[in-house]
């Protein structure tokens, strides 16, 4: 009888564990960043842009600028990707991307020639830097790592797209 139940739970435990994994894994919701603010901060921030900022940079300009730029999730992760793999061969740490207003020349082969953009700069933490301490917070020194490509070419939001 033994003989026989042993078997029987060996197909038994291999079965029950085959279709254990076969079932759909659900994932876990992705917690949002700490700095993530919600649609209605967003549009708060964006309108008072719009009113601080926006008509001097079109009157200026005698253009309604750009003021909203895309980039395809695929793209950014594709970049994210490049900084964390290219950043990780140079040794260096704490990995970041720092985001700079920037602006086509006006008669050039750029696809938005005389309006804004924005590029994309990977950055690490100051090579032997001291971290910073004591009780108030102090921001730690990021360079541009100056060997990797930037990131440039979103679609820019002409006319201008408001979050509303």
């Amino acid at each position: 009888m033994k003989t026989f139940m042993l078997p029987f739970l060996a197909v038994f435990v291999v079965s029950s564990v085959t279709f254990y994994g076969c079932e759909d894994v659900k994932q876990r919701p992705a917690d949002p960043p700490k700095q993530s603010i919600s649609l209605e901060e967003a549009e708060k921030l964006t309108n008072e842009f719009i009113r601080t900022r926006a008509g001097i940079i079109n009157d200026s300009l005698d253009i309604v600028d750009t003021r909203d730029f895309h980039f395809s999730l695929k793209t950014l992760k594709q970049y994210i990707e490049y900084v964390e793999q290219e950043g990780k061969k140079l040794g260096r740490e704490d990995l970041g991307i720092r985001i700079h207003f920037a602006a086509y020349p006006e008669r050039s082969e750029y696809p938005d020639p005389g309006f804004s953009t924005v590029v994309l700069v990977p950055t690490a933490s100051v090579q032997g830097q001291v971290k910073p301490q004591g009780i108030l917070p102090v921001q730690e020194q990021h360079e541009v790592i100056d060997s990797l490509k930037a990131l440039n070419f979103g679609n820019g939001g002409r006319p201008p797209n408001d979050l509303e």
